[in-house]
């Protein structure tokens, strides 16, 4: 919901510098992922997440009882943004590690999917909201934060710690009861056996090599991963492309094109989710990557000559093309915490994915800063372009993963063309 915010969702005044405001979330996700891989890497897990819905908890009730205050907004939207930065990696690590290889890409992917779904509550609710009305868009937007940071809490009480963890720790028997905890019905079974002597092994392969060798072994995983997640969703859904759909609809009074950009988005992750462990993850994720870019490129054609302005027939067009490209990169964006989950060597994978989350936040403070409408053509042609060049690029270079053991997907994934 803060992503959209940042873009313009909202309809308060705030007398922060525009750029400020948009890029405060972006810096907070930075802040948070630094923390949660060096100052708080001694903490289990379940301790992180649990501060992350405490800082999310505060920031609801910031935007709820301060919603006229410019600083309470601002500092909310950084505390929202350290936990969410606290909470990505540690999820995506987590998520990883303790699910089995027939779920893994599902329990991976809601990662983005629950992305893809906050920026449908933010754009829908704030195209149709009254601000006149005695809650402003703020103020609810403070509401539905305490309400979910609350039941996150509640299912904390779920939580159920990576077996890697207690393996690293030399507790065995904790590693064996979170395994079990995770069958239907609770118990240590064949598979949980099975299964905890594979993470054991995983542990004992990655004790062997330094860090030195580690972060080696990564560098291939991360700059596929800079190609795959962090230039390509940052381009998925940025400033230029929301000012391309504001500016699509200055010949319409109804908002329904807000609701239907938002809503695509959620319906093609809906669908990517529920494919993800039944088919493959290669072939659909570069072709709907390949179709992002496209229709960047299709919008930049529409946005280059300025009478195209003037024109509901072109402004209609280019509403189409976004709508039609937020069903691809909601379709998309889930095979990219797949990837991420699955990527990097065990010792290394905080740093990694720390670097390529980053970079993602870098990627989309560059172009809030950079912005200038006169450029929106360019902007989008150069972003189509690029993905394009990511979507050659990977499909070359990115492994078929479904189906196969984390160690397994670990060494797929180093390997520069994978057979």
């Amino acid at each position: 919901m803060n992503l959209a915010m940042s873009f313009g969702w909202f309809h308060d005044t705030v007398s922060y510098s525009e750029k400020h405001f948009t890029c405060s979330w972006f810096i907070g996700v930075m802040i948070g992922t630094y923390l949660s891989i060096d100052p708080l890497k001694c903490l289990a897990k379940k301790f992180i997440m649990a501060l992350s819905v405490l800082l999310i908890l505060i920031e609801g009730i910031l935007f709820t009882t301060a919603s006229d205050n410019d600083d309470a907004i601002l500092g909310g939207r950084y505390l929202n943004g350290i936990a969410i930065g606290l909470a990505t990696v540690q999820y995506l690590i987590n998520a990883g590690e303790i699910s089995a290889a027939s779920n893994r890409g599902h329990c991976l992917a809601m990662e983005q999917y629950s992305l893809s779904f906050g920026v449908m509550i933010q754009l829908v609710y704030s195209s149709v909201w009254d601000n006149s009305e005695s809650i402003s868009i703020i103020c609810l937007h403070g509401i539905i934060d305490i309400i979910l940071a609350l039941m996150a809490a509640i299912l904390m009480i779920h939580f159920v710690e990576s077996p890697i963890y207690y393996i690293q720790k030399g507790d065995d028997a904790s590693a064996l009861e979170s395994l079990a905890c995770l069958q239907k019905p609770p118990g240590i079974t064949m598979e949980v056996q099975a299964r905890f002597e594979e993470h054991k092994a995983m542990v004992r392969e990655q004790n062997i090599f330094t860090m030195r060798q580690i972060f080696r072994q990564g560098q291939i995983p991360l700059l596929k991963m800079i190609f795959c997640r962090s230039m390509t969703v940052a381009f998925c859904f940025s400033l230029p492309l929301n000012a391309a759909l504001l500016t699509s609809m200055d010949f319409m009074e109804s908002s329904w094109p807000l609701t239907a950009f938002g809503c695509a988005r959620v319906i093609g992750a809906s669908i990517s989710i529920n494919l993800m462990d039944k088919i493959q993850r290669k072939l659909p994720s570069i072709l709907s990557a390949m179709f992002v870019g496209a229709f960047l490129i299709t919008l930049g054609a529409l946005f280059w000559f300025e009478e195209n302005y003037l024109n509901p027939n072109y402004m209609n067009a280019a509403i189409s093309v976004c709508i039609a490209l937020q069903a691809f990169v909601g379709f998309f964006t889930p095979y990219t915490s797949v990837f991420m989950g699955e990527a990097f060597p065990l010792r290394g994978k905080p740093y990694l994915m720390a670097a390529c989350i980053n970079l993602e936040q870098i990627f989309q403070i560059i172009l809030i800063e950079t912005w200038n409408f006169e450029h929106l053509a360019l902007n989008l042609l150069i972003q189509g372009l690029l993905v394009i060049m990511g979507f050659a690029f990977l499909s070359l270079t990115l492994p078929e993963t479904r189906r196969t053991s984390l160690a397994e997907a670990h060494r797929r994934f180093w390997k520069l063309v994978p057979k």
